[in-house]
């Protein structure tokens, strides 16, 4: 079944144009169902160190073996898999990770930058319109966010400005500083501010013609709300369809 998550590369230290192929995805290639690799990244894919000295090279393969002691523990795939728009390095420093970069001015201003040929795995760019989606037809819809956004995006009560800079940058401006935007984001259990809107648009009252009119006619068996909901647990990752933003790391 497919599972949407955001696709993120991790080439080598030094030699970020050495792609390798991963094995596991050859034959896909081969046949024609996946593009080659340096087609599915990024234009500046994320590069880090492999190893101590920063030049070692990994190896693809190997088991890994993990406890999953009930269906609701599918939520630790967040945790395991870390990756976030920005993270804690080995310092704990924050950093850009799925960002290309960001711009913070007074602690009440935060510019994301994403990076350009970032894809979402059934192969859609990973832009803007996600935050855009996700802002201003999630966090402030009634229906779907009766308490309206996040109180991790609020600051004395009072929500942010959102702007859409282009096809890949936003800005989120607070009258006061907002220190704890980005530690939430890079939490264990992160602040998602983007959602796959190409994806949830088919749950959503304002774009789907078939949810307008099974509201309208009374033939929905839930509010779409309720659906769209169930269908948008990213932290979860229990939609088949979807799961929560953990890369795949090639």
């Amino acid at each position: 079944m497919k599972r949407l998550a955001l696709i993120a590369l991790l080439a080598i230290a030094g030699t970020a144009q050495a792609y390798v192929e991963p094995p596991a995805f050859a034959d896909q290639v081969r046949a024609g169902k996946l593009p080659p690799v340096d087609k599915r990244v990024p234009q500046k894919p994320l590069v880090v160190p492999l190893g101590e000295g920063g030049t070692s090279l990994g190896r693809y393969g190997g088991t890994l073996n993990t406890l999953a002691g009930r269906s609701r523990d599918t939520r630790l795939f967040t945790i395991y898999g870390y990756a976030r728009l920005v993270g804690y390095d080995r310092n704990l420093n924050i950093v850009p990770d799925i960002l290309e970069s960001l711009e913070v001015k007074d602690g009440r201003l935060f510019t994301l930058h994403l990076r350009r040929g970032h894809r979402w795995s059934d192969g859609q760019p990973f832009t803007s319109e996600d935050f855009r989606y996700y802002w201003e037809d999630v966090a402030n819809n009634k229906e779907l966010s009766p308490s309206g956004p996040p109180r991790d995006l609020l600051v004395d009560g009072q929500a942010p400005q959102f702007e859409l800079l282009d096809e890949t940058t936003v800005r989120y401006t607070w009258s006061k500083p907002n220190p704890h935007f980005l530690p939430r984001m890079a939490g264990a259990s992160p602040l998602f501010v983007f959602r796959p809107a190409h994806y949830l648009k088919q749950f959503h009252k304002k774009y789907s013609a078939k949810v307008q009119k099974a509201e309208a006619e009374g033939t929905a068996t839930r509010r779409w709300a309720a659906v769209h909901n169930r269908m948008d647990n990213l932290y979860e990752g229990d939609n088949p369809a979807w799961c929560s933003p953990s890369p795949i790391r090639s």
